[in-house]
């Protein structure tokens, strides 16, 4: 578990996705209340999507995670 201080929940939040090894995660926005950091934004895929909530889950003040990240495809390339 990673404790935070209750404020600086969202910021540490979107620290751990900065950090991860998936850039795509950068561009996902948390916002936390009453134990609840909810996550938006959009990526490319319902795997990227579940590494995202993981990886915040661990936070010790959050008690919930409401993933609202939407799975995307990419814009296909002409051929």
């Amino acid at each position: 578990m990673i404790s935070s201080q209750f404020a600086d929940v969202a910021e540490l939040a979107k620290s751990l996705l900065n950090e991860n090894p998936y850039p795509p995660l950068r561009a996902i926005s948390c916002v936390f209340g009453h134990g609840v950091l909810t996550l938006e934004g959009c990526l490319p895929s319902f795997f990227l999507k579940q590494v995202a909530q993981e990886a915040v889950a661990q936070i010790a003040e959050v008690e919930r995670v409401e993933n609202h990240i939407e799975v995307m495809a990419p814009p296909s390339r002409p051929a």
